[in-house]
């Protein structure tokens, strides 16, 4: 019997969707979905992304295509325009001066926030067909699992998104950059609220994987949790709170996953109906030492770099058996 597999992947800007791409591009060209049943995407923020197109292949059962989808999607916007680190963190700077004066804030509140919203739908929507998945999902006798980590800002609680809950205000909701594309408001329904990106609180949801009935997490992490030297500049020091502040989520979640494995072991948990089962986390950590900004670099090169990057450090998620073929 095949294990049953979840893909976590975290967010961070164009280095984690283009790292997810290379890491599926390596598991459906190794064989791993015919050698487990992967069926449980989970993201947030550019990882949302990667999840959901997943999530949307593995549906209309065509995940050999997820690779080349992915790729399009990460080289989408590689237009160059913040080449390097530098320009970035220059950038960054240029935006917390510029917020000072009440011109600047208005013209980025009523032009450029609303126009990089409408981008990122057309850009979500060129590569996830939220409606035509929507619909095949309602037909599915057994949809794949999916979790999308967003964070309601008026309730300050965290929100998860399943399959359930598949629209594209979710996926908005999920990669919400206040300052960027602006916060998403769903207007009605069970879901109803203020959403920002769920980087505040889940990165990416882990914890709510163990209703999915997995027997093995593969989370792909974006944010290393060693650094060679000190940080010292602004944008250094603000890279790296940043960098403990998403690892330290992860941990948190992960010691549940920990919790219940003890339980399980020791008995402590009544298990009758077989509900929960005893889950293995595989991680593939961050090596690279990226400089600060490098969430932002939209560069074809650098882009190209992180999805060889993926590709390279996913066998330490899975390798094929010895003997095993590729796909």
């Amino acid at each position: 019997m095949k294990k049953r597999v979840a893909l976590a992947f975290q967010g961070g800007g164009f280095p984690a969707g283009a790292l997810g791409a290379g890491v599926v591009k390596y598991l459906v060209e190794k064989g791993a979905f015919d050698h487990h049943d992967i069926d449980v995407f989970s993201g947030t923020s550019a990882g949302a992304l990667v999840a959901s197109v997943c999530w949307g292949h593995k549906l209309r059962g065509r995940i050999e295509d997820a690779p080349e989808v992915l790729e399009k999607q990460w080289m989408h916007f590689a237009s160059g325009l913040v080449p390097n680190a530098k320009v970035a963190q220059m950038a960054q700077l240029m935006g917390v001066i510029g917020q000072m004066n009440p011109m600047y804030r208005y013209a980025s509140e009523h032009v450029v926030v609303p126009l990089m919203r409408q981008l990122m739908k057309d850009w979500v929507l060129t590569y996830i067909p939220v409606d035509e998945l929507i619909e095949l999902r309602d037909k599915s006798m057994r949809a794949p699992g999916l979790a999308l980590g967003a964070a309601e800002v008026l309730k300050g609680e965290v929100k998860v998104f399943t399959e359930k809950d598949l629209c594209l205000e979710a996926i908005l909701a999920s990669g919400s950059l206040d300052e960027v594309n602006g916060i998403t408001v769903i207007e009605e329904g069970p879901n109803k609220g203020i959403y920002c990106d769920g980087a505040w609180g889940t990165n990416p949801p882990i914890n709510c994987l163990i209703d999915y009935g997995v027997d093995e997490i593969w989370l792909v992490e974006v944010f290393p949790k060693i650094r060679e030297k000190v940080p010292e500049t602004p944008g250094e020091r603000k890279d790296r709170k940043d960098e403990l502040w998403q690892n330290s989520l992860v941990e948190h979640e992960l010691d549940d996953i920990d919790r219940l494995n003890r339980w399980l072991e020791s008995g402590r948990l009544n298990n009758e109906d077989r509900k929960y089962r005893h889950i293995d986390v595989r991680k593939m950590p961050m090596t690279l030492d990226l400089p600060a900004g490098a969430a932002l670099v939209n560069s074809a090169s650098f882009i190209r770099q992180m999805i060889d990057y993926g590709y390279d450090q996913a066998k330490s998620l899975w390798v094929p058996p010895a003997g095993q073929k590729a796909a």
